[in-house]
């Protein structure tokens, strides 16, 4: 049988990984000042309490629809 160009890894050990540090890409200038401060994370508790009055509202008005629901089903 002819031996193969391509040779397959031996998979007979599991490979370590090996952590390499990141590098900056070469074709960008080196910082020389650190990077700026993030600003804060915005303030979502609108959201959060127009959420939670949106469900109210829901509730509220499903009550009817599932007061008249169990009438149909007590009824039958």
């Amino acid at each position: 049988m002819p031996e193969s160009r391509f040779r397959m890894p031996d998979l007979s050990q599991p490979h370590k990984y090996e952590h390499r540090r990141p590098r900056r890409p070469s074709h960008l200038p080196r910082r020389l000042t650190p990077p700026p401060q993030r600003s804060e994370p915005p303030d979502l508790s609108l959201f959060l309490y127009a959420g939670m009055v949106l469900a109210l509202i829901l509730v509220i008005m499903a009550i009817p629809y599932l007061i008249g629901y169990l009438f149909e089903v007590v009824r039958f």
